[in-house]
């Protein structure tokens, strides 16, 4: 499964072991298989975040994404973190980004960052 939007994708694991016919999900660790159903709904999850920095897209809704980060087994701070480490720098170079600019330096430099 490919998403088009938060450039993030799940692969089924067919390999002749435990956990045949699980999923993988690129920004999650490879040694956490999900089911086919936690597989979408963390592309799904990521699309909504993604698309969140948008402003042309309807306002978050935080309880929603909560659902789907705990069908994982994550909190939401622990999904956005880890597309947030995927993302790297190239985040910067998207239409509209410039005001994260001076955020993303602060975090490069080390500094602890608190999103609420």
């Amino acid at each position: 499964m490919t998403s088009d939007v938060a450039q993030e994708v799940a692969f089924r694991v067919d390999l002749p072991e435990t956990w045949h016919g699980r999923w993988v999900l690129s920004y999650l660790p490879t040694h956490r298989r999900l089911t086919r159903a936690q597989a979408l709904t963390g592309l799904v999850l990521a699309e909504q975040i993604l698309l969140e920095q948008d402003s042309d897209t309807p306002p978050f809704d935080t309880e929603v994404a909560e659902l789907h980060a705990a069908e994982l087994g994550l909190t939401l701070h622990d999904v956005m973190c880890l597309l947030a480490l995927r993302a790297g720098p190239h985040i910067l170079d998207r239409p509209g980004s410039s005001a994260r600019h001076e955020t993303a330096n602060t975090v490069a430099e080390g500094t602890t960052v608190f999103a609420i």
